[in-house]
């Protein structure tokens, strides 16, 4: 398993295809919540310049419970030059969750058909996540008799022990047509699953290079009222305890009185986690080196990574964490937990450090030996891992061509 070959499958992905896909993600941007799966929308709309797509964004919703949830207030809008159409679907929030798969085909499988019978069928089915979009794909696909793939992401790693969806899961994968995988790690736990290997492509994510690009740090920090005297260390993440917040904030009274820790992201909670990390820095006299700044919109993330000293990643699990190729794009070290990809996107000494995650104590041991190194910003920005949007797409495309000159059915 690894990066697909395009030139192999002869197939010019320069031009827009003569084929039509339907790509469908439950974590997808609206305009209620814009940073929601921005990783998605962003291949999504680089293969749409080349295979001609539409996107559904079903979302879970209780009527029982108003205002429960984060709902669009559009059914259809333009989420970078794509059309979405945001459908929701009945759930039981926090009961019976090994049945959301079966509850998203339900929800959207007559507007699918709807849709079909006024557009023409898709010649693929295209789901972003394992669980509920795989499952849920496996049902579609059988119903309407369509081709489906599954792009495998960071959230396979916890879905699979939960027995009920493991099962679930593993007939999805067995299922599938194709499967893009964003790592190795997870190409290997499909595998394990019995996915077939020669279904199973690896193609990391991309980074949207004319956004995450070197600012000067004097000029990013004067932008955010940041103090030109201070070192400042960012990670960006939503708060929540498998982001390794609580090791982060353990660490940070490890670090020199002259290191601020400043954390972008939006509580994963009512506030009460943030709160609870804001009581331990209070407790251990360090509460003003601890910085949250709150959720930010996605073009002024740059700001907060260029003016960076270090750039972490403290997750116990990931994916291809974009946020490491988001600060290697812009020149900034990462110091990173061993999660997903990220040995393959971290070369130590090079582009930044590598710990064990759910260590304090190696987590500030990590960031104080990065703020002592000095880096050479061009050459991290040269990483293998800086790969545009753009990149990705031609090998996804090459992929989704591949199975459409098979004649796949």
């Amino acid at each position: 398993m690894g990066s697909v070959d395009v030139r192999a499958l002869g197939q010019d992905v320069h031009s827009r295809a003569e084929m039509k896909l339907l790509s469908l993600s439950s974590c997808f941007p609206s305009d209620s919540d814009p940073n929601r799966g921005v990783f998605v929308a962003q291949r999504l709309a680089a293969l749409n310049e080349l295979i001609p797509l539409e996107v559904v964004h079903p979302f879970g919703r209780f009527p029982l419970i108003r205002g429960k949830g984060v709902r669009p207030a559009k059914a259809e809008e333009t989420v970078m030059g794509l059309d979405v159409h945001h459908r929701g679907f009945t759930y039981l929030p926090g009961l019976m969750k090994h049945l959301d798969g079966r509850f998203y085909a339900a929800g959207i499988k007559g507007w699918l058909g709807r849709y079909f019978d006024e557009h023409g069928k898709p010649d693929l089915l295209d789901f972003h996540f394992a669980w509920p979009d795989g499952v849920a794909g496996s049902i579609l696909a059988k119903r309407f008799g369509i081709p489906f793939s599954i792009t495998l992401r960071g959230t396979l790693n916890s879905r699979i022990k939960n027995p009920k969806m493991r099962k679930q899961i593993t007939r999805a994968l067995h299922d599938a047509d194709c499967i893009i995988s964003v790592s190795e790690p997870m190409a290997e736990i499909a595998a394990d699953l019995g996915a077939k290997a020669e279904k199973i492509t690896v193609i990391p994510n991309g980074v949207n290079t004319e956004l995450f690009s070197p600012i000067d740090k004097g000029y990013a920090r004067e932008q955010l009222s940041m103090s030109p005297d201070m070192r400042y260390v960012v990670l960006v993440a939503n708060m929540r305890p498998n982001k390794g917040l609580g090791e982060l904030t353990r660490a940070t009274a490890k670090l020199p009185d002259d290191v601020a820790v400043v954390v972008v992201g939006e509580d994963g909670d009512d506030g009460s986690y943030r709160k609870s990390l804001i009581a331990t820095a209070r407790q251990g006299g360090f509460e003003s080196r601890l910085i949250f700044a709150g959720p930010q919109p996605h073009n002024r993330v740059p700001l907060f990574v260029n003016a960076a000293d270090v750039s972490v990643l403290a997750s116990h699990v990931e994916g291809c964490p974009n946020v490491v190729i988001e600060a290697l794009a812009c020149g900034k070290c990462v110091v990173a937990t061993r999660v997903g990809e990220v040995p393959n996107l971290i070369t130590p000494d090079v582009n930044g450090l590598i710990v064990p995650p759910g260590d304090s104590n190696a987590l500030a041991d990590g960031i104080n030996a990065a703020l002592d190194k000095t880096w050479d910003a061009e050459a991290i920005r040269q990483s293998p891992a800086v790969r545009s949007w753009q990149k990705v797409a031609q090998d996804v495309a090459g992929v989704f061509q591949g199975l459409n000159v098979a004649g796949v059915k």
